[in-house]
C-alpha cells in the first residue's frame, strides 16, 4: 500500500510517500550526503547510523516506516523514518539531501509527522539530537521540540527504554507535543 501526501509550504510543495525496499538506497545517499556534518562530533562508534551501508538499509526498512519527499520537478529531497513507541512517534530520521536544505521541506516533513501523530491519537514525538547539530536543534526548537533530557542513562529508560539501541552517545532527548503549534 502506498500512502502519499502533498504538504504545501509558504517556500515548498513536498509529495510525500512511504519508501519501497528498493527505495531505501535513495533514503542511504540521503543520510550519508550529511554525514561529514555529524563525524566530527558524534562518537566513533556511532557514525555508522551516518555513513549507512546496504546492511542498514535491509534492516532498517524492516525496522521503521521510511517516507521520501518529492519536490514539484519528482526529486527525492529528504527522508523521514518512524516507529511508535508505547503512544509517541519515534523520528528515528529526518535528513535532507544537503542540496535542499533551507527551503522549507524540514518543516513540511515535520508537519506530516505531527499529522500522523494527531490522526493515530498519540501523545507526541521525540527525537534525539546532539547539541553541536546546532542546524538541527535550532530547526527542532523552532519547530516546538522541546529537550527534556540530556543525561545518557535517563534518556536511555525514558518511556519504557524504548531508545535502547537507538541512543547515541551525546545525543540529547526532545519531545513534541501536538498541542505545541
Amino acid at each position: 500500500m502506498t500512502t502519499q501526501t502533498q504538504i504545501q509550504q509558504k517556500k515548498a510543495t513536498l509529495t510525500i510517500q512511504a519508501a519501497s525496499r528498493k527505495e531505501m538506497s535513495t533514503v542511504a545517499g540521503m543520510i550519508r550526503s550529511s554525514a561529514d556534518w555529524y563525524a566530527e562530533f558524534v562518537d566513533e562508534k556511532d557514525l555508522d547510523q551516518h555513513y549507512v551501508d546496504h546492511s542498514w538499509e535491509e534492516k532498517n526498512h524492516q525496522l521503521r516506516d521510511f517516507y521520501l519527499g518529492y519536490d514539484e520537478d519528482g526529486q527525492a529531497v529528504g527522508t523521514l523514518s518512524l516507529q511508535y513507541f508505547n503512544g509517541y512517534a519515534y523520528i528515528g530520521y529526518l535528513y535532507l539531501d544537503t542540496r535542499f536544505v533551507g527551503k522549507g521541506y524540514g518543516k513540511a516533513f515535520m508537519n506530516f509527522a505531527r499529522e500522523k501523530v494527531i490522526k493515530n491519537n498519540l501523545k507526541g514525538m521525540y527525537l534525539i539530537a546532539h547539541p553541536e547539530a546546532v542546524w538541527a536543534v535550532k530547526a527542532y526548537e523552532k519547530y516546538g521540540f522541546e529537550c527534556i533530557e540530556t543525561k545518557s542513562e535517563n534518556i536511555l529508560s525514558w518511556n519504557g527504554a524504548c531508545l535502547d539501541g537507538y541512543y547515541e552517545d551525546g545525543f540529547e532527548l526532545y519531545l513534541y507535543s501536538p498541542d505545541s503549534n
